[in-house]
């Protein structure tokens, strides 16, 4: 394992009087008592200070940014090359409306998924696993609803490259295939969007899952490449508007009112670098060729419609100042994250952006973009790490200028439903980070920071944090990690757990001293905390006993927390979980003005059959009943849609989604729609 090892720098600044202001005055004496006056000395201005600036600043020449990435690819040399001396390792060459949308982390910033529902169409991508054919799969019944099994064919068409459009009718729960886009063998699609007239298919030649997998190793990302293609589904055939190829992996993305936003990564390829030189020949010929390195060769090639096209700017393009307090003594690896925006109607890119760091993540609001960046030290004496997290933001209203960076402590681990652990609130960026202690009776330490944008400075100013001096109070019990969190509004939710599940809930009314007002304990834990109101909170989690758990919590008070309930969906399902614990796109939730709220989740299990175990799928249906009467607010299950059973040594798929709209149901199991009334799931239909 390769340790990276950031050392601060110690910078002193001492503040100075630089100028000074002369005033000479002149007075002469002459006979006869006359006076003569000399002409007064007007003192020059002082010259204008030059504006402070931040952690990162733009690159000011070409020469600049060859230099910074050929640093980068020496120190990546350096490692690999002390990493082959210690292992041997030979030479080598990732709810308004009637019916449910995307659930995301924020209301006003869309993300990308495989199934996209416009209230009239659902559009439909293939999943990277059907090329195992996960429905080649042998029948079974299910004892429990033996009459609605709906089995999957033993033979399915559902390999071919096309992105299924289908069309809905929700007062009867139908539901047909009107429409093929055919795609090419060559990509897989990550995902969706639809805006107006247009879909939005995001492609990518390799997947490298979310934030924090395989980033470590910048070589991952060398030689990828993923695009978007805009079709117009105006028309019946769905003629290509624009294509889009960028170099690089695809990391994510999002949408908001500007347009879609890419999020990638990137290694430059250079041929000829021999990652692990052993002669001095082989290293004289690396230095060569980062000798001979330039800009075109350095920053992501960007395609439109196959031209090649100038998308990144030296503006745009930003490095750390090594100068600068909160700057890592040495720079990471040579990877450099990139961001388009690209309209969604016409497919030109509109802005661009790219730093040449690494980073673990992102989040986006309304307002800003920020990156978060972790950095690891280890204690030479001790070999203990340390990790803390840069933030750096820039403002989307202002074409993503650089607005400043901070610093905290711990790591902000993202991606999937870890994502909300990062929100910004009215201006102010909360977060919650997790440090890792060598103590065996504690291991986890859980801080809460919060950070507004400096006045003077074009940095991040921790404002708030617990716990602290003045509140020494720890989140969560000893050995207790963390599960679901959620910022809303001025309140934070927190689930902590080891053997029973503490939810807490903390104060930022006064984001200066925020205080954990109350907790809770019962068994099991949440994973994902969902706001049905302002007052009432579901958690959805695993029990004691290794089942899918849900929990209504009554907020009210935040001193006081209660439970109005809890249900295990599936009771006789051995080792169940779901998927919409760590995926919020498999959570739907309708709000309903009148009458009680419903929403959905995938559960998958085993069961016994037959003195056999066989995996489960299946669409669990429930109710919140009296939602606006917390003190009354119940769970109800409706029942479920399911799939078929599958053999004991075939796995679910995790690729489920699932659509409310009026009184129909539509359960997406990889690109197979199942579908019933909500008050006649047993008659449910399908596959279609």
């Amino acid at each position: 394992m390769i340790i990276k090892d950031y050392r601060r720098r110690s910078i002193n600044f001492n503040g100075r009087l630089l100028g000074t202001c002369l005033l000479l005055l002149v007075t002469a004496c002459g006979g006869g008592g006359g006076a003569v006056r000399a002409t007064p000395v007007t003192p020059s201005p002082p010259p204008k200070p030059s504006p402070p600036t931040g952690l990162l600043i733009p690159f000011t020449s070409n020469t600049a940014l060859v230099d910074r990435v050929q640093a980068s690819f020496q120190r990546q040399l350096q490692t690999l090359q002390l990493a082959s001396a210690d292992t041997s390792a030979p030479e080598a060459s990732q709810a308004s409306t009637g019916f449910t949308k995307t659930y995301t982390q924020q209301a006003s910033v869309d993300e990308h998924d495989v199934v996209k529902y416009d209230g009239n169409r659902v559009f439909i991508a293939p999943s990277r696993g059907l090329a195992y054919c996960n429905f080649c799969l042998e029948p079974s019944v299910d004892p429990l609803f033996a009459e609605s099994v709906v089995t999957a064919p033993a033979q399915s068409n559902l390999q071919d490259r096309v992105i299924r459009i289908m069309t809905t009718t929700p007062e009867t729960a139908g539901i047909q295939e009107t429409g093929r886009i055919a795609l090419s063998d060559e990509d897989t699609v990550e995902g969706l969007y639809i805006e107006g007239g247009r879909l939005a298919a995001i492609t990518s030649s390799a997947w490298w899952g979310g934030y924090g997998q395989r980033f470590a190793d910048p070589q991952a990302w060398s030689g990828q490449h993923y695009g978007m293609t805009l079709y117009d589904i105006s028309s019946s055939d769905n003629p290509v508007v624009r294509r889009l190829q960028v170099e690089g992996a695809f990391v994510t993305s999002r949408r908001t009112d500007a347009g879609i936003y890419l999020i990638s990564r990137h290694t430059p390829t250079i041929d000829g670098l021999n990652l692990y030189p052993t002669t001095s020949a082989a290293r004289s010929a690396n230095e060569q060729l980062l000798e001979n390195l330039d800009v075109q060769s350095l920053l992501p090639s960007v395609q439109l419609d196959g031209e090649v096209v100038a998308a990144f700017s030296l503006e745009q393009c930003y490095g750390i100042d090594p100068t600068h307090p909160l700057a890592p003594e040495t720079q990471g690896y040579p990877t450099i994250t990139s961001m388009l925006l690209v309209d969604p109607q016409s497919g030109q890119i509109k802005s661009s952006l790219c730093y040449t760091e690494a980073t673990d993540g992102i989040y986006m609001s309304a307002e800003a973009l920020y990156l978060v960046q972790g950095l690891y030290s280890t204690d030479a004496v001790t070999g203990s790490n340390t990790q803390t997290t840069l933030v750096h933001r820039f403002n989307l209203a202002a074409g993503l200028s650089y607005s400043g960076s901070g610093e905290v402590n711990g790591g902000l681990y993202l991606g999937d439903n870890r994502d909300f652990r990062i929100s910004e609130q009215s201006g102010l960026l909360h977060l919650v980070t997790t440090q890792f202690t060598n103590d065996a009776t504690d291991r986890w330490h859980h801080q809460l920071y919060i950070l507004a944008q400096s006045q003077t400075l074009p940095e991040l100013e921790i404002i708030g944090q617990l716990p602290n001096s003045r509140r020494p109070t720890a989140i969560g019990k000893p050995n207790e990690d963390l599960y679901g969190v959620r910022f809303l509004g001025d309140r934070a939710y927190l689930v902590t757990f080891e053997r029973t599940d503490p939810l807490y809930v903390l104060d930022l009314a006064d984001p200066r001293d925020p205080q954990l007002a109350g907790e809770l304990e019962v068994t099991g834990f949440s994973n994902f905390l969902h706001p049905v109101s302002r007052n009432l909170l579901l958690g959805l989690g695993q029990s004691a006993e290794q089942r899918v758990k849900l929990e209504l919590f009554d907020v009210s008070d935040l001193t006081n927390p209660v439970s109005r309930g809890s249900l295990e969906p599936g009771p006789t399902l051995d080792y169940s979980y779901s998927s919409a614990e760590y995926d919020r796109h498999a959570f739907a939730y309708l709000h309903r003005e009148t009458g009680a709220d419903r929403f959905a989740i995938p559960v998958q299990g085993a069961q016994i059959i037959d003195n056999q175990y066989n995996n489960v799928e299946r669409l669990y249906l429930f109710e919140v009943r009296d939602p606006t009467t917390p003190a009354l607010a119940s769970l109800a299950e409706q029942g479920y849609l399911k799939v078929t059973e599958l053999p004991g040594d075939s796995y679910p798929s995790d690729n489920i989604r699932s659509i409310i709209d009026g009184e129909a149901v539509y359960f997406i199991r990889e690109t197979q729609v199942f579908s019933a009334l909500w008050s006649d799931l047993f008659n449910q239909t399908g596959p279609h």
